[in-house]
C-alpha cells in the first residue's frame, strides 16, 4: 500500500520508528491490536519512508502490551526534538473530543516529564495542540499561513528551548486529515475506531487516526502501562 502523503521528513530512521513506536504503545495499550489496525499503522510507517527494522519494531510495539516497547521509544525520543512534537500530538489526541479528562492530563504530563519537558515548554505545547485541532478542524493544511509560522507561537517556542521549525515538521497531527483521507480511500474504514462522525472521531484529525488505532477507546487503557513504568 503506497501513499504520496509522506510525514517525518528529514528525520533519523531510528527517531522516525521510536515516534511511531510510541504513537502505537499509546494507542493500542493493553490490548493487542486487530489486523485492520496493522494494516493503518503499515499505512502510516509507508508515509514515514519506514526501513523494513523499523516498521517490523512500530507492528511489534502495536502487537504487545508489555511497557517495555513504550519506555525503549520514549527513551531515544529523550535527546530528539521529536519529542516535543510527540508530546503536542498527544495533546491534539487526548483533546480532540472537547472532554480533556483528568486522567488524560496526568497520562499526557507524566510522559512529558519523562521525556524531561519542562513545565513552560509543557504549557506552549498544549496551546499548540489546540492550534493544530482548529486547524484541522478549519481544513487548514501544511502550507496554511498560521503552520508556517507555528500558529503565531514560534517566538515564544524557539525562547522556551524548542526549535519551532523542527516541531511542526514532525508533527503528525498537521497531516492526519490527509493520512486519514488516504486510508479511507484505501478501504481501510472498516475498524471500529475509524467509523462515526462524532465525538473523539468526528475532527478529521490525530484524534481520529490514533481513534482508528485503539479501535476508539482513546487513551482509556494507558493509565496500566504508565503504572507499571513510572512505580
Amino acid at each position: 500500500m503506497e501513499t504520496s502523503v509522506k510525514i517525518l521528513n528529514g528525520i533519523s530512521d531510528e527517531e522516525k520508528g521510536a515516534y511511531l513506536s510510541a504513537i502505537a504503545s499509546i494507542a493500542t495499550a493493553d490490548t493487542e491490536a486487530s489486523e485492520t489496525e496493522i494494516d493503518h499503522l503499515t499505512h502510516l510507517c509507508e508515509a514515514a519512508d519506514l526501513s523494513e527494522t523499523q516498521q517490523q519494531r512500530v507492528l511489534q510495539a502495536a502487537q504487545s502490551t508489555s511497557e517495555q516497547d513504550l519506555a525503549e521509544s520514549l527513551d531515544v525520543l529523550k535527546s530528539s526534538d521529536l519529542k516535543y512534537s510527540l508530546l503536542t500530538d498527544l495533546f491534539a489526541f487526548a483533546k480532540s473530543d472537547g472532554n480533556y479528562s483528568e486522567a488524560e492530563q496526568q497520562h499526557v504530563h507524566q510522559i512529558a516529564t519523562y521525556l524531561g519537558i519542562d513545565d513552560t515548554q509543557y504549557g506552549l505545547l498544549g496551546e499548540l495542540a489546540e492550534k493544530t485541532n482548529e486547524s484541522n478542524a478549519n481544513g487548514a493544511g501544511m502550507d496554511h499561513p498560521q503552520v508556517q509560522s507555528a500558529f503565531g507561537l514560534g517566538d515564544k517556542l524557539n525562547a522556551s528551548g524548542i526549535n519551532a521549525g523542527s516541531l511542526i515538521k514532525g508533527l503528525i497531527s498537521i497531516a492526519a486529515p490527509l493520512i486519514i483521507s488516504k486510508m479511507m480511500r484505501k478501504g481501510s474504514s472498516a475498524s471500529p475506531g475509524a467509523s462515526g462522525g462524532g465525538g473523539l472521531l468526528g475532527g478529521g484529525g490525530l484524534g481520529s487516526l490514533i481513534g482508528m488505532l485503539s479501535g476508539g477507546k482513546g487513551m482509556g487503557g494507558l493509565g496500566g502501562m504508565l503504572g507499571k513504568m513510572f512505580r
